[in-house]
């Protein structure tokens, strides 16, 4: 298939995806999960094809690791993984347009509307008053902090302190490494329990932004502390700009009338950071540099992995077959410690990424590659994967803005990002496996934005939306 023709209908499929992503917000005002599974949707399933195809015309003697591979791909695979990523994003939108079609649309923007409106005159006087919602907060921000604090504080006493920690933290996030080597047996739970530290910085901001307490303002001080050590330990560069992205975007749009001007720079600003991040983490490991290239090619490789994999999918499923659902299911078993599996005489499962990574280096392109979202649906069941997975994906995008439209204010948006952007994560890094165990954080964030809504709508029961008295 020649360069340019496929370049021009991606370059189509970008106008569409970037128009409903615009009309969307428009519509909505608020940046939700739609908005963040989108961005990352044209991100690397269109924008990053168009990229690296014009790399491939430009310059094809100059290429190196993901986009000197994605060269070597026919015009068959080009072919389908244009179509599948055409017939994932058609179905995505069909089934989240057609939830919001039904019978009911009509009364819940009747509802939506009246409680914007409810909520600009009450709003800040419920929650000032809502000690249940401030306890909540303040209760669960403590508890994820004493877990992960304590979690933190196992880790470094079993790798002999904090600062022998963070420059152990590259060889612990390093594919293939065995921490059982590092770490004992019976504390390997405590790297789970880690990610406690993040979502409790969540929790204590929130109640900090009902109620100023010297106290939580102390607490809050010790999670973010916590937080950063658990990102330079274990959660990597991703981890790190992700993080900041909710607070930065939050601050934005509290203080700017043009926050889109100021995410715009946190990018070009996070594009650059992804190279130090990554320098900075094996030097901290090994103590010296490692030689690297910061140039376009470099920076097209961190996000081409999901490409890729597309235009291999095919060849990985001829290698290893189908996987029939089960990537669905490995992290029940695998977030479990081997040492309590053992009892049951049970091991864990082996994840679905293992075997994209093996058919990677057995065609010598290197190791430790993610399943994405895509791939993931199609290493199930082939094409009928492309349906269900999109079909999951839609249904979860709704669910999600339903509990983001309830507790969205410019007060609290930094909490809402941080729901948002589950659906941002799991298009590049779809590993279900890795998603619970090292993303967790961003579940307990859910779960407790559910129960605030809950806590919320008992409140207003008592406090009815007419009554301004």
């Amino acid at each position: 298939m020649a360069t340019w023709l496929v370049i021009f209908f991606y370059s189509l499929f970008l106008v569409i995806a970037v128009y409903n992503l615009v009309t969307q917000y428009k519509r909505k005002k608020k940046i939700n999960a739609f908005i963040f599974f989108h961005a990352a949707f044209i991100l690397y399933y269109i924008f990053i094809p168009i990229i690296s195809h014009i790399c491939i015309d430009l310059n094809s003697d100059g290429l190196e690791s993901f986009v000197l591979w994605i060269s070597l791909a026919d015009s068959y695979d080009i072919f389908y993984a244009f179509s599948y990523t055409v017939i994932a994003y058609t179905v995505f939108i069909f089934v989240y347009r057609i939830s919001f079609a039904s019978k009911t649309r009509l009364s819940h923007e009747i509802t939506e509307k009246t409680n914007t409106e409810n909520n600009n005159k009450h709003e800040s006087h419920i929650i000032q008053e809502n000690k249940k919602v401030y306890k909540f907060a303040v209760l669960t921000g403590i508890s994820t902090l004493a877990i992960g604090v304590f979690a933190e504080l196992l880790i470094a006493n079993s790798l002999g302190g904090i600062l022998t920690a963070l420059a152990m933290g590259d060889q612990l996030r390093a594919y293939g490494s065995d921490s059982s080597v590092l770490i004992p047996q019976n504390r390997l739970f405590a790297i789970v329990l880690m990610v406690s530290s993040l979502a409790s910085t969540y929790f204590l901001a929130y109640a900090l932004r009902i109620k100023r307490s010297f106290i939580v303002q102390m607490f809050l001080l010790i999670s973010i502390l916590a937080s950063i050590f658990y990102l330079l330990i274990n959660a990597g560069r991703l981890g790190v700009i992700l993080f900041g992205l909710t607070f930065f975007i939050d601050y934005a749009f509290r203080k700017s009338k043009y926050p889109f001007i100021y995410m715009f720079v946190y990018s070009i600003f996070g594009f650059i950071l992804l190279g130090l991040l990554d320098d900075l983490f094996f030097y901290l490991s090994y103590g010296y540099l490692k030689e690297s290239s910061s140039d376009l090619g470099s920076i097209i490789n961190e996000f081409a992995f999901p490409y890729l994999n597309l235009l291999n999918v095919h060849h990985i499923n001829d290698a290893f077959g189908l996987r029939m659902g089960v990537d669905y299911f490995t992290w029940i078993i695998n977030i479990i410690p081997t040492s309590i599996l053992s009892i049951f005489g049970l091991t864990k499962v082996t994840s679905g990424y293992h075997f994209i990574t093996e058919y990677y280096i057995e065609t010598n392109s290197g190791g430790g590659i993610p399943t994405d979202l895509l791939t993931l649906g199609i290493r199930q069941f082939g094409f009928i994967g492309i349906l269900i997975i999109s079909t999951t994906i839609a249904i979860i995008c709704k669910e999600l803005d339903k509990v983001i439209d309830k507790l969205h204010s410019d007060k609290f948006y930094f909490i809402t990002l941080r729901i948002a952007l589950i659906l941002f994560i799991i298009v590049p890094y779809a590993d279900l496996d890795s998603f619970v165990r090292n993303r967790y954080d961003m579940i307990m964030v859910l779960i407790f934005a559910v129960i605030v809504n809950f806590i919320k709508t008992k409140s207003k029961r008592h406090y009815p939306s007419g009554n301004t008295r």
